[in-house]
């Protein structure tokens, strides 16, 4: 009887136990909560970090941040929306997956985009649909010792850029840098390709692989000549932004077009009497370069998605608090406008020239940029290692006609 009785009481207790559970779980499911994708290390956490307490206090709402090394976001939101789960809400989504990941991201074709810096709307809209709100974006400027090149002799053209690099050559400092290694190396070819007349970059309007056009032909052949040059190191199939910046910190280049938030670490490490920038440089069609933004985005399996839409919103309204971390940079206009009036942030200046330059153009918005580049760093690869230019670029078109849209 008495086991009888304690077996009754235990089946009670157990069954009290899991509707507790039950209900915790279903608590914790229904809490007013948003999770926000971002890089481990990038301003995009710090930034998330310090507004998550002033967020949740305006609209209830609790911010948990998954901080992910960059390597690893784009496989953790694939395989969340191949999955169909919706472990996030909000994703920090560098603009080269937008393409990639556009079925599953929120349209907000409502923003008002007037403060976009310029090609900012352009590079997150695919199909029409606006996919995200800017937080940021980046080119390469012009970054050079201003107590060796005076401000009459900075250079605008790539026969001034050549010409003074050559004069500043010495036996103890290169004129200038060539970036022959990754995903850089892409981007030095695609900026050149701006400025040397391209029409759209790696495809055309109409959608045609048009990388064997003139434009990037002078282009490459620009940076073979560079690199082959003695007014440059010997290893640019080794140099990217961070070797680059590194050469210039130590007093060994005498400049370098590099990504703009290396201008603000270049005066600390050497201070603002030797450290100048100025807007890219032009080819034959003018200044141009290739942007690097990365865009803030509500993902259409969220359980939550109006705050997540305040999330975002919220986010960029207080876009100009990214200037007050690392790398400087922000994604609107007026920021930048704001920022350049101050010392320390004539790079925003020199960004804002550069990404009004008529040549100034976004990467294809395409899902199949990671093969895509791929190839291009074995075209910048192969050229700076001796093969025809010519005859590389024929078989990049090649491949990436096989590769697709």
């Amino acid at each position: 009887m008495k086991k009888k009785i304690l077996s009754v009481v235990l089946a009670v207790a157990m069954a009290g136990t899991m509707l507790a559970g039950c209900g915790a779980k279903k608590e914790a499911k229904n809490k007013n909560s948003i999770t926000v994708l971002v890089e481990s290390g990038s301003p995009a956490e710090a930034l998330a970090k310090e507004t998550a307490a002033s967020f949740e206090e305006e609209t209830g709402c609790e911010v948990i941040i998954d901080a992910v090394a960059y390597t690893g976001m784009y496989d953790k939101l694939s395989t969340e929306i191949k999955a169909k789960q919706a472990a996030h809400d909000v994703a920090c989504i560098d603009a080269v997956w937008l393409a990639a990941f556009a079925d599953a991201i929120e349209a907000i074709n409502d923003a008002d985009t007037s403060d976009f810096l310029p090609t900012l709307q352009e590079s997150g809209t695919i199909d029409g649909s606006l996919l995200g709100y800017p937080m940021w974006v980046n080119t390469k400027v012009l970054i050079y010792r201003k107590d060796l090149i005076p401000e009459d002799k900075v250079p605008q053209t790539w026969e001034e850029y050549q010409a003074l690099a050559k004069e500043l050559k010495t036996d103890d400092m290169s004129g200038t840098t060539v970036f022959g290694s990754g995903s850089d190396a892409v981007c030095s070819f695609l900026d050149f390709a701006c400025q040397a007349g391209a029409e759209g970059l790696v495809f055309d309007k109409d959608g045609n692989v048009n990388i064997t056009d003139q434009a990037y032909v002078d282009a490459l052949n620009f940076m073979v000549e560079n690199a082959t040059a003695d007014y440059t190191p010997d290893d640019s199939l080794a140099t990217a932004s961070t070797e680059s910046q590194e050469l210039f910190t130590n007093g060994k280049t005498a400049m370098q077009l590099n990504w703009s938030h290396q201008y603000p670490a270049a005066v600390e490490a050497l201070g603002a009497d030797k450290v100048g920038c100025a807007p890219m440089i032009g080819g034959s069609a003018g200044v141009g370069a290739t942007t690097g933004p990365w865009y803030e985005c509500v993902m259409k399996a969220s359980e939550n998605k109006e705050m997540a839409k305040k999330y975002v919103e919220y986010m960029y309204d207080h876009n100009a608090d990214y200037m007050n971390l690392t790398l400087k940079i922000a994604g609107r206009t007026s920021v930048y406008e704001k920022a350049g009036k101050e010392t320390g942030n004539e790079h925003t200046t020199a960004v804002l020239e550069t990404l009004r330059a008529e040549q100034s153009q976004a990467r294809p918005m395409v899902a199949t940029w990671a093969q895509i580049e791929e190839v291009l760093i074995g075209v910048v690869e192969a050229s700076l290692g001796g093969a025809d230019v010519n005859e590389t670029l024929e078989s990049a078109k090649a491949e990436i006609e096989a590769i697709g849209r």
